[in-house]
């Protein structure tokens, strides 16, 4: 192998500290000249770097004899060279319309899936792709024109999590170049010649005339701007991350932000925040643009009670000083219908809104063994056992719900209770009530009471509530 090529990889690699002695990599092989070339290089390495290799390759099942043929070569190339080469087959086509993806991106997702699924099977610590610097130039510009933020920006990375890409720092020419100077074959993709997929237009058509008419290092230029952006927002996230921790808490797959500390924030300290709560919620960014989060941003300036919808079947909104995230309709009032029957005598743990789990212990006592005042307590509640017709139950809240607020029988909807106590609307559904019935006896998360069952001098039996946190657990 060319001894220049070799070593740049060989510097990028060390650079980036892509390898260590040891490691256990799979490699994805197409059986074109970029995963081939990849292959063989790390082939060379593995006597130097103590390598463990194991390729991978994914038939597609859209080029029949083509696509044969390509798998042939590929487990011939690979077992040639002394290793093992495991096959997976897919109906891509079918994958991609159940899914309702484009067939690139299902392919795409597929592959990974068997690398990881392979890498995880054999106990392997690594998986690398083939990307190299011109992968790098259509991956910023199809980001731009999909409209990322700056982490798309940055484009690829030459380490993500298990995955290293040690070819990022070459040209594509590079490598063919690379491939004929060692008589190294390697099969072509008919596909690649179809610009109805969006990388291909990009490869093929704009950034040749770009080079050609506008700017011929537009390559170069790219992939030095990715970098630039990769220190910006690696900068950007470690600020982000330090807010996020102050001001985010997550309960019940609710993501909920301090909307005042946030607004303080700026700007693109703010759009971070809020990606990384959509993300989270999500389960991924990828559909995520920056159109998305400035519509989320925007909840900021807005008034209490604002909804949105966002990909993934996420909604967000703002309630009071809280901005929020989660999967789900806007309308959506209860997440989930929990339904916790007390015993008498027993315990119960509820997790409140805030996060914190609290024990309720409930006993049955005389009126004569509890104070002959019974004074205002969070940790204790009492009410007139005997007014108390059917065992209680922890729920959410329902329609027709209601509270007296006063002995004579005024009373007042829970809804009503819950908005005037300036509970968000995104927590309304998730608040714990004790009901008989409509009738609640008890909001613990606000010590709310109804008058209806307060203990009086003529109470004979007390039902007693005694509340600890988590923590406060022997």
């Amino acid at each position: 192998m060319n001894s220049s090529i070799y070593l740049k990889i060989k510097k990028f690699i060390e650079e980036n500290r892509l390898l260590e002695y040891g490691d256990k990599i799979v490699a994805g092989v197409s059986g074109g000249a970029d995963s081939v070339f990849l292959f063989t290089v790390l082939a060379k390495l593995a006597g130097e770097y103590g390598l463990g290799l194991c390729a991978v390759h994914v038939n597609h099942g859209i080029r029949g004899e083509e696509a044969l043929r390509d798998e042939q070569y590929t487990v011939s190339l690979v077992e040639g060279l002394g290793y093992k080469c495991k096959v997976f087959r897919k109906d891509i086509k079918a994958m991609a319309a159940h899914l309702k993806l484009t067939e690139e991106e299902a392919g795409r997702r597929y592959r990974y899936e068997c690398f990881e699924n392979v890498r995880k099977e054999l106990g392997y610590n690594k998986t690398a792709v083939a990307h190299h610097k011109d992968d790098q130039a259509e991956t910023v510009l199809f980001q731009l024109i999909r409209g990322s933020g700056i982490r798309g920006l940055g484009g690829m990375k030459p380490e993500n999590g298990s995955i290293i890409r040690p070819l990022l720092d070459i040209r594509r020419m590079e490598i063919e170049e690379a491939l004929k100077a060692e008589g190294i074959s390697y099969c072509t993709d008919s596909t690649n010649e179809n610009n109805n997929y969006a990388r291909n237009m990009l490869r093929n058509n704009i950034i040749p005339y770009i080079e050609d008419n506008i700017q011929p290092a537009v390559v170069e230029r790219f992939v030095g701007t990715a970098k630039q952006l990769q220190d910006i927002y690696s900068y950007i996230r470690r600020q982000a991350a330090a807010l996020y921790k102050e001001i985010v808490t997550h309960n019940n797959n609710i993501y909920m932000a301090d909307a005042e500390r946030l607004s303080e924030a700026d700007i693109v300290i703010q759009r971070e925040v809020l990606m990384c709560m959509a993300g989270k919620a999500a389960g991924s960014r990828k559909d995520i643009t920056s159109k998305h989060i400035d519509m989320f941003t925007g909840l900021l300036a807005g008034s209490t009670g604002r909804r949105l919808n966002l990909p993934y079947g996420l909604c967000a909104g703002r309630d009071y000083n809280k901005i929020w995230i989660r999967k789900g309709k806007p309308e959506d009032g209860h997440i989930g219908n929990g339904k916790i029957n007390i015993c008498v005598p027993g315990s119960v743990e509820l997790e409140y809104i805030n996060g914190k789990k609290h024990i309720i212990l409930f006993e049955k006592k005389h009126r004569e063994e509890i104070p002959a005042t019974i004074k205002k307590n969070n940790c204790t509640k009492w009410f007139d056992y005997d007014k108390i017709k059917f065992m209680p139950q922890f729920r959410y809240p329902e329609n027709g719900d209601y509270m007296w607020l006063r002995t004579d029988g005024i009373r007042k909807k829970l809804s009503r209770i819950l908005i005037d106590a300036k509970i968000p609307a995104s927590e309304r559904g998730r608040t714990w009530v004790l009901a008989e019935g409509s009738h609640i006896l008890w909001i613990p998360a606000m010590g709310r009471c109804s008058a209806y069952y307060y203990v009086t001098d003529g109470t004979g039996n007390v039902l007693c509530a005694n509340i600890s946190t988590e923590g406060e657990k022997e």
